[in-house]
C-alpha cells in the first residue's frame, strides 16, 4: 500500500477538526529508537516464550531467570532516547491537537518526549515495588544490586522480593487501563502507532473511536474498518504529517 500526499493531508485535517484527539501506541513506535518489537518478523516473541521468561509464575517459581532475562534488556530500554513519532505526539498535545496517549509500551518514551498525559496500560519500568511491604524503589535500584552479584533484588526495608512495576503474563490489568477505558470512550478521533492490535483487552480500544486512523508496518484487525490505513514506519509517517501540518522544524 502506497499511500499519496492526500491522505497526509486528511490525517491533517482530521486532527485539526477533532475535540478530543488520543494516540494509542505500541512497540512499533519505539523500534526507532533501538527498542525491539514483540510480535514483528523478528520480534522478541519469535524467539523467546514469554511465559518462560516474563510471567509471574516465572517471577515467583524461577526469580533469577525472571531477572536475568529482563534487567540487562530494560536498563538499555531505559538508556534510549525518542524518536521523530514520540516528539511529533509531544507536540501535538502542546499544541492541544492530542488530548492524551495511551501506550502499550514500558519504555518511558512519551514521557521523556514530553507527552503530560499518558496512560502506562502495561505499566512502567520507572519503579520496583516490594513483594512484601510494598515499599517502591526506582528500577536502578535493582540493577545496583545485581551489578552487585545479587540475582534476585531485595527490600533493603523488610528483605521482600521486589518486582517490577510492569504488567506481567499472568498479572491483571492495572488501574491505569481502566482510565485509558474512560478516555477512549470520549475520543472523536483515534491514531493507531507501532501496534499490532492483537492484545487484549488494549486491542478493544478502537473499536471505541468514531474515526480512526492505523499507521503499523504489518496489517491490523483494524486496517478494514479504519478510515486511513498507513503500512510503514512511524518515523515515516510522523515526518510526512509533520511536514503537511508545518511543524517538521520542530520536531
Amino acid at each position: 500500500m502506497v499511500n499519496e500526499t492526500s491522505d497526509y493531508e486528511a490525517v491533517a485535517q482530521l486532527l485539526k477538526e477533532s475535540s478530543h484527539a488520543v494516540a494509542l501506541t505500541g512497540a512499533g513506535i519505539s523500534t526507532e529508537s533501538g527498542i525491539p518489537d514483540y510480535r514483528g518478523p523478528e520480534g522478541l516473541w519469535k524467539k523467546y516464550d514469554p511465559i518462560k521468561y516474563v510471567s509471574r509464575s516465572t517471577l515467583l517459581s524461577s526469580p533469577d531467570t525472571f531477572w536475568s532475562f529482563n534487567l540487562p534488556m530494560w536498563m538499555e530500554y531505559k538508556a534510549a532516547e525518542p524518536n521523530v513519532a514520540h516528539k511529533l505526539l509531544a507536540r501535538l498535545e502542546e499544541m492541544g491537537i492530542v488530548k492524551a496517549v495511551i501506550t502499550q509500551n514500558i519504555d518511558g518514551l512519551h514521557k521523556k518526549a514530553g507527552n503530560k498525559k499518558v496512560y502506562e496500560v502495561h505499566g512502567t519500568l520507572d519503579t520496583v515495588t516490594c513483594m512484601r511491604c510494598h515499599k517502591k524503589y526506582p528500577l536502578e535500584e535493582a540493577w545496583k544490586q545485581y551489578q552487585n552479584g545479587i540475582k534476585v533484588p531485595t527490600c533493603s526495608a523488610c528483605g521482600g522480593m521486589l518486582r517490577p512495576d510492569v504488567v506481567l503474563f499472568e498479572d491483571p490489568m492495572p488501574p491505569q487501563f481502566f482510565d485509558a477505558l474512560n478516555e477512549a470512550k470520549e475520543s472523536d478521533l483515534m491514531i493507531v502507532m507501532g501496534s499490532s492490535l492483537e492484545v487484549y483487552p488494549v486491542a478493544e480500544l478502537p473499536s471505541l473511536a468514531h474515526k480512526l486512523v492505523v499507521v503499523n508496518l504489518l496489517a491490523t484487525p483494524y486496517d478494514d474498518r479504519a478510515d486511513f490505513v498507513f503500512h510503514e514506519k512511524t518515523g515515516e509517517f510522523s515526518e510526512k504529517l509533520a511536514q503537511v501540518l508545518g511543524i517538521i522544524e520542530e520536531l
